[in-house]
């Protein structure tokens, strides 16, 4: 080893002389040059050397190439070219040829190196790294495009570049990209062709010109059939050929296409479209791609009435792609088509000068788009093809566009369509209480204003107005109570799931107990979804002043069919809102029943326990500093009789709360660091020190991770003594 690492350095000396002598480095830069390639070569040379030994040591001398050449723009050195200029480039390329003999396999490392030729300009060391390259890995797809591509670009050899395309489609039979490249190499150089034309003063040959030259003759034809992309045509149809069943890998070749500007184009494109209308009558995709052929064709900032023209023409696509194979697929690309074209024209209505044409022609488009939506959900319906998502994005569609009846409509469709389905329930729950709060507004927005419209009536300064200014304050009270309901309905549902509903509408709260009753029956709470829409359900509910006993029998019987909740989330995270939303309703005694049923039961989730705790361990709290200010001597704490302020029911005693952290805790005290930490807090906030102390250890006992439990402890507790 070591007389090979000698002999390695003795063969740098004189590249060593050159640097020093051409004044790139010193001699003690020289020394510690010797020093770190003396390193990398005993570390090559050892018995497992590894790639990245040889990565090193590529990449310290690309760092040192880097400050030779800096140094010779600071130092002004010119003149000639010689052994220093290049020497630590062809150093480089003598460790990347050792590494690729070790490692012929590694494709990354021969990519590394060919880009490294192309960055410093070797190009016969390129050749010779290609065709080693390509003899060891000539399935590699890649290789042949990046030698096609070197021959075509660098040496300006078309023939030897397409000669490797050849080679390559030979040998990489399912490679589709090389036939796409070989695709781009022909139209690039008919490209390369027509321009030299230009430049040489040579007619392109394009059209009647050709014909003027010389009429029937063969080789004129020829030559512009080549001007054209005629051999990229050729390509195509052998592409296609060799991959007969793809619908994007045809695509592929017109986004190729797009780009480019030259006479044969268009006839380019109508070959590829053609084929895959003749090839592929049933494919949503085809279909897509056909349709879309339209809006490809506009400009980068179409006006608004060429934009509607072509969406015209591309949904007349769609409409021929829905009757000749209607399936859902199909319908989706349609609606995702048009939802994109009025997105688009929302983003150009505000560039228009207001009050101008395009204005009208943008209000035009989008409403004729919004229209056809409707139309083809409506279409769609009645022929079965609306999927769940289909009629989510319908829904969200209609409200987005503020129809929040037709999105109610589509989302009971939906519900009677896919009963299991949580997400049309959620949608559906959610308008139910928009719409009902909306009625009701409407309703109280009108009984108001017939009662100021009485009060005008019945006014000593009514007679001296005319009757055609009473009719129009009339008129305009009616629009503001109107307007000022309109805006607290939208301000609260904005706010809550439901808007909060008047006492007076009991037959709305009945409606919206019966649909979420209906939905919850019909959808369990153990996925997210169904806990989405239960949580939903709850919000409704409560905020709706709905009934919610039929809600917590739900629970209960949730919760017989569970083994045991998760920690969080599921059923523990709506059995926790529906606790908060009874104890916000009528008390702790409200809430009491629910977790009485459900603590016998299998645990309901993490959510649920630390709910009732927390409901419990604040009232305890409330009463024991009630007891306090009014000088009682045991307070609440030694003893359960007292009642929080506001609490609706008298707090649990210290024992009885105890017992419920000791179920929590053996429920989920394993997992839940959160438990833990809230029952050191309330024995610590009952005076309680020491078996605040005690919890804490047994909780880290109980915890799979007690870190947690331990930071927190510590933070909260030591720190806090210390201070």
């Amino acid at each position: 080893m070591a007389d090979t690492v000698r002999y390695l350095m003795e063969e740098m000396v004189p590249e060593l002389e050159a640097l020093e002598e051409r004044g790139y480095f010193s001699r003690a830069e020289i020394r510690a040059i010797v020093q770190r390639r003396q390193d990398f070569e005993y570390a090559l040379k050892r018995m497992a050397a590894l790639k990245q030994d040889y990565l090193r040591y590529i990449d310290y001398e690309g760092r040192l190439e880097e400050l030779r050449c800096a140094r010779r723009k600071s130092r002004g050195i010119s003149g000639k070219k010689a052994l220093a200029e290049f020497c630590i480039i062809r150093r480089i390329h003598f460790i990347y040829e050792r590494a690729a003999r070790k490692f012929r396999g590694d494709l990354g490392l021969w990519s590394r190196w060919l880009r490294f030729c192309q960055a410093t300009g070797s190009r016969r060391q390129m050749s010779k790294v290609l065709t080693r390259a390509l003899q060891l890995h000539s399935g590699c797809a890649a290789l042949w495009t990046h030698a096609a591509a070197w021959e075509f670009e660098a040496n300006q050899n078309a023939a030897a570049a397409r000669a490797l395309m050849q080679r390559g489609l030979r040998m990489c039979k399912h490679a589709p990209q090389l036939w796409h490249e070989y695709f781009r190499l022909e139209l690039l150089y008919a490209l390369r062709l027509r321009e030299r034309r230009r430049v040489l003063g040579i007619a392109a040959g394009d059209g009647e010109l050709a014909g003027e030259e010389e009429e029937g003759d063969d080789s004129a034809a020829a030559v512009a059939a080549v001007l054209n992309g005629a051999v990229a045509g050729v390509v195509y149809r052998s592409a296609i050929a060799a991959f007969p069943g793809s619908v994007p890998f045809r695509a592929k070749f017109l986004q190729l296409l797009a780009p480019l500007d030259f006479p044969g184009k268009a006839a380019l494109e109508d070959a590829v479209y053609d084929s895959v209308a003749r090839d592929f009558g049933d494919s949503p995709e085809a279909w897509d791609l056909r349709a879309r052929r339209h809006v490809l064709a506009l400009p980068p900032k179409p006006a608004a009435a060429a934009r509607l023209a072509a969406a015209r023409a591309a949904v007349g696509v769609y409409e021929q792609g829905l009757r000749a194979a209607p399936s859902p697929a199909m319908l989706a690309l349609l609606l995702g088509f048009l939802q994109q074209q009025v997105a688009a024209l929302d983003g150009s209505a505000g560039a228009a000068r207001t009050g101008s044409k395009e204005v009208q022609d943008v209000a035009e488009a989008a409403g004729w788009l919004r229209l056809r939506t409707q139309e083809a959900l409506e279409e769609a319906s009645a022929d079965g093809l609306l999927t769940e998502q289909l009629r989510l994005d319908s829904i969200a569609f209609f409200l987005h566009h503020g129809e929040a009846h037709a999105a109610l409509t589509v989302a009971r469709a939906g519900t009677e369509a896919a009963p299991r389905c949580a997400a049309l329930w959620r949608q559906r729950l959610l308008l139910e209480a928009a719409v009902a709060a909306d009625h009701l507004a409407e309703g109280s927005g009108a009984a108001d204003a017939r009662q100021q419209q009485q009060q005008q009536r019945d006014g000593s300064g009514a007679g001296n107005s005319s009757e055609e200014e009473s009719e129009g304050e009339e008129e305009t009270e009616v629009a503001l109570h109107r307007g000022a309901a309109a805006a607290a309905a939208a301000a609260a549902l904005r706010g809550t799931a439901a808007a909060d509903l008047p006492q007076s509408s009991a037959a709305a709260a009945q409606r919206l107990e019966e649909v979420a009753l209906q939905a919850l029956r019909a959808v369990p709470s153990s996925d997210a979804d169904g806990a989405a829409l239960w949580l939903a359900a709850i919000g409704v509910l409560a905020g709706g002043g709905c009934s919610l006993p039929g809600l917590a029998q739900l629970v209960v019987d949730a919760a017989m069919r569970q083994a045991r909740g998760p920690v969080q989330g599921g059923l523990g995270a709506v059995a926790a809102a529906l606790l908060t939303a009874l104890h916000g309703s009528g008390g702790i005694e409200a809430a009491r029943p629910l977790y009485r049923a459900l603590l016998p039961l299998p645990p309901a989730g993490g959510d649920f326990f630390r709910c009732l705790l927390q409901l419990e361990s604040q009232l305890f709290s409330a009463a024991a500093a009630a007891a306090a200010a009014a000088g009682s001597s045991g307070g609440a704490s030694s003893s359960g009789g007292g009642e929080g302020p506001g609490s609706g029911g008298a707090a649990l005693s210290a024992r009885q709360l105890g017992d419920l952290f000791e179920a929590a805790a053996d429920a989920y005290g394993g997992e839940d660091v959160q438990l833990w930490l809230l029952y050191i807090d309330w024995q610590a906030g009952r005076g309680k020190p020491d078996e605040a102390a005690k919890v804490y250890w047994k909780g880290r006992k109980a915890l799979a991770a007690p870190a947690e439990l331990e930071a927190a402890y510590q933070l909260r507790f030591k720190v806090q003594a210390a201070a």
